[in-house]
């Protein structure tokens, strides 16, 4: 498995991996229809927009010649937060290869990117509900913190969960 930094070309695979990862994770926790209207081809320009505008940046991990996984980090969205904290905006990874090693390599290669751009610890926000997710992350080093949100789908609950870096 390799993990890298994502060219514009694996922006499609990255945008179908999410769609797997969230079919397979997400299926009864939130909106169907939500689920079903998913589309590739939108969620790689918006990925390629933040992209070019240096919002964020992308790692992919890559399998057999097929993105597997992604993971998005950039600089921490709370305006009320140190600038020595970045944010792992995402990461998700096809369900065939969940346990395979992708989800880790991607954390990884986030928490050292955040680490390169200067930050000191590293925030996340997961769905409350989404247990696994969770005890992934907290075999990773991540700690669960008091705060709470709710997510802009389907107004569920969702927790953060902080790392240093």
């Amino acid at each position: 498995m390799q993990v890298r930094g994502a060219r514009a070309t694996d922006l499609l695979g990255a945008a179908e991996a999410r769609i797997a990862s969230w079919r397979g994770a997400f299926t009864g926790l939130v909106p169907q229809e939500f689920l079903d209207a998913m589309d590739a081809e939108a969620i790689a320009s918006g990925w390629r927009e933040s992209l070019d505008a240096g919002r964020s940046r992308l790692y992919v991990a890559e399998f057999g010649g097929r993105i597997v996984g992604y993971a998005g980090v950039g600089p921490e969205r709370d305006p009320s937060a140190p600038r020595t904290t970045g944010e792992l905006y995402a990461l998700f990874v096809r369900p065939d290869a969940w346990g395979a090693g992708a989800g880790r390599a991607l954390t990884g290669a986030a928490v050292d990117d955040l680490r390169a751009h200067g930050c000191d610890r590293v925030n996340l926000w997961v769905l409350e509900a989404n247990a696994r997710a969770r005890a992934f992350y907290n075999r990773c080093g991540f700690v669960e913190t008091t705060d709470r949100t709710y997510s802009s789908l389907a107004d569920l609950p969702e927790v953060r969960l902080f790392r240093d870096v």
